[in-house]
């Protein structure tokens, strides 16, 4: 059981954005941050594994098997729907259930009112998808990564949109889910305190490939952030935990 990317390569033109590059094997259970600078390839990445068909499919392997879209949860930069629709049927619909059976969509509304608690939107269930904020719709969007329980949750830039309680919110959930349900999670982050405080390991992007790989508390110091983000910076201890520091 393994999410595996190897020898991975993407250009646009003449524009290099990932250049043959492998992460380490990804275990059930664990949560991933990709961090980098603007253009490192992060989001990329992500989208390449959205891909329904890739150039080489083996490059991104589920089980060493190529990752399908069955096998996914995704939550793109900036989620929206424009539809005016419930959230709650939004949901539903999500699940492809019989709408011609009122037994099913009685136990997808159930099941979709259970995951909403669980995130902490119940209160958005039947609130027009329209009408939401930017946050509540980014909270939304997650609810409809992970309705269909998949294997391999991605998530580009989750919290972006959130304030800091549902920027917690949210990663507690995508914690808990990815160990409840032995899943993956691979995340685009900024906030590398975020990313230390949740992720099971880190994976650094720059200059088109991994800089570097492995637990956060471990490879993200002083070096790494001077030579990836070209900022000098402190790591101070607080309550045993890392915290980073920019300094001007």
């Amino acid at each position: 059981m393994a999410l595996n990317i190897n020898q991975l390569s993407v250009a646009f033109g003449n524009d290099i954005i990932l250049d043959n590059m492998s992460i380490p094997t990804i275990y059930p259970g664990e949560m991933v941050s990709l961090i980098g600078k603007n253009g490192a390839g992060k989001s990329t990445l992500l989208k390449q594994m959205t891909k329904r068909i890739r150039p080489n499919a083996d490059s991104i392997t589920l089980n060493a098997k190529p990752l399908t879209l069955n096998d996914i949860g995704y939550l793109p930069q900036d989620h929206r729907v424009s539809a005016n629709i419930t959230v709650i049927e939004l949901l539903i619909t999500t699940m492809h259930v019989d709408a011609n059976s009122l037994f099913t969509k009685a136990k997808s509304a159930e099941k979709a009112l259970t995951l909403l608690d669980k995130i902490g939107i119940f209160h958005l269930a039947n609130k027009i998808c329209s009408e939401l904020s930017g946050g509540e719709s980014q909270l939304v969007g997650l609810a409809q990564a992970v309705v269909n329980q998949p294997s391999v949750l991605i998530l580009d830039e989750p919290t972006s949109a959130l304030d800091m309680h549902n920027q917690f919110m949210l990663l507690e959930y995508v914690k808990s889910y990815t160990r409840e349900h032995n899943a993956y999670a691979l995340m685009v982050i900024h906030d590398l305190n975020l990313a230390i405080q949740y992720s099971d390991k880190v994976a650094a992007l720059h200059n088109n490939n991994l800089f570097a790989y492995g637990e956060p508390s471990r490879i993200i110091d002083q070096v790494l952030i001077k030579n990836v983000f070209n900022v000098n910076s402190q790591i101070i201890q607080l309550e045993q935990h890392p915290v980073v520091v920019a300094c001007l």
